[in-house]
């Protein structure tokens, strides 16, 4: 490990709210700290078009300060010169990304793939989540020029996607634009209280929109969402048996990709695994992943950047921050015993650590909907295999990061 013999700037000292005579903690060069990251979340503005009630960042207006190119660009430098690994991942995340200029996307994307060249070629990503209120046909192929993936954010119909988002008519107008240009292209759902009794008539909606595939998030206890009632485990089953039924009816003419996954463990177990990885017992946050704010603090998990600082990408990372914060973010206690004896691990995601931090009530109910789910999936074979059947006509799809 990097350490710095001298502690950095004063500014430093301040943030760290350390005496500046102190200088028995190590601190790690950010150069150092980027050597094991692949992915980065950049979260370009906090500002918002719409005001969505569940909001995980609770968005601002869109005057909102933004991102500056320099400090983008020190965070693609820290990355693409730095990490390890040959293929890399710079999102453009908010907030709502596309009240950034156009001129930004074009420099920005440019300057990464510069850097691609010369530090060993690497293969440089750059997924955009979106609530697609502002995708014109003009903007989605400037964005396709520059090879910007763009995830789009809806939870079905208008009437139902109204509930807690907004704009759900504009929504469905860019899904449509998007179909018809045959644009590849994620889908991220949140499923609430809203929708989680009407996810078979949400699959056929998609289905008819020509939605082909997409992945849900539960509503998790982070920024807006603090205020809204946690999914009880009997709603979170509702939610993705609905799901299920639909992908075992129709032979997955729309494919979920969490349900995906919890059938072929189901079938197959759970290996090869990704290590890391968000849906196993420890996952990626602040280890080969993290997020980044317009102030360029770095931040150990993007889906709720109010909390598990890590660092600062000029002023370095102090070494015992990173252990204490980690450690309280991925430490298992007691509670997690019950997973040793249960059969449903073997399609478990085992929850979610940031939205355990803030309310450890959630992982209650995604167990207890885990053990109803498996429950389900023993007890209707000729449905699992009618979607094992669906799953292999269907080429892999590809989701991105929230």
């Amino acid at each position: 490990m990097v350490t710095l013999a001298e502690p950095p700037a004063l500014k430093v000292i301040r943030r760290a709210g350390r005496p500046e005579n102190d200088r028995t903690h190590s601190w790690v060069a950010p150069e150092e700290f980027f050597r094991n990251i692949r992915y980065v979340t950049i979260k370009v503005t906090n500002g918002c078009n719409l005001k969505c009630s569940y909001c995980n960042v609770d968005a601002d207006v869109p005057s909102t300060p933004r991102i500056s190119m320099e400090t983008y660009k020190r965070i693609a430098d820290l990355l693409i010169k730095n990490s390890v690994h040959e293929e890399v991942g710079l999102e453009f995340h908010g907030g709502e990304p596309l009240i950034m200029p156009d001129e930004f996307f074009q420099e920005a994307v440019a300057y990464a793939a510069d850097l691609a060249k010369k530090y060993g070629k690497k293969k440089v990503m750059h997924p955009m989540q979106t609530n697609a209120t502002k995708l014109t046909e003009e903007k989605l192929e400037m964005l396709q020029g520059l090879g910007i993936d763009v995830g789009i954010s809806c939870d079905g119909p208008p009437d139902i996607n109204d509930q807690f988002r907004m704009a759900g008519k504009r929504v469905e107008q860019a899904l449509k634009m998007l179909v018809k240009r045959r644009s590849a292209f994620g889908m991220i759902l949140v499923l609430s209280k809203g929708n989680c009794n009407h996810m078979y008539r949400i699959m056929e909606y998609f289905r008819e929109l020509g939605v082909q595939g997409f992945r849900f998030n539960f509503l998790q206890p982070q920024g807006l969402g603090m205020e809204h009632s946690l999914l009880s485990t009997e709603e979170m089953f509702a939610g993705v048996k609905g799901v299920f039924d639909h992908m075992a009816d129709t032979e997955c003419s729309v494919v979920e990709a969490n349900t995906q996954m919890l059938v072929n463990r189901f079938a197959f177990g759970r290996n090869p695994s990704r290590p890391l990885s968000c849906w196993e017992l420890e996952c990626q946050a602040g280890r080969t992943y993290c997020a980044v704010n317009l102030e360029g603090d770095v931040f150990s998990c993007g889906t709720d950047i109010s909390k598990h600082r890590l660092g600062h990408i000029d002023d370095g990372f102090n070494q015992e921050n990173i252990n204490n914060t980690l450690c309280g973010l991925h430490k298992k206690d007691a509670w997690y015993t019950r997973c040793f004896d249960c059969d449903a691990k073997r399609i478990c995601s085992l929850s979610c650590p940031t939205s355990d931090f803030n309310d450890i009530r959630y992982r209650d109910s995604e167990c207890g909907y885990t053990r109803a789910f498996f429950r389900y999936l023993t007890e209707n074979p000729e449905k699992v295999y009618s979607v094992l059947r669906g799953i292999g006509e269907k080429r892999p799809m590809g989701y991105f990061h929230l």
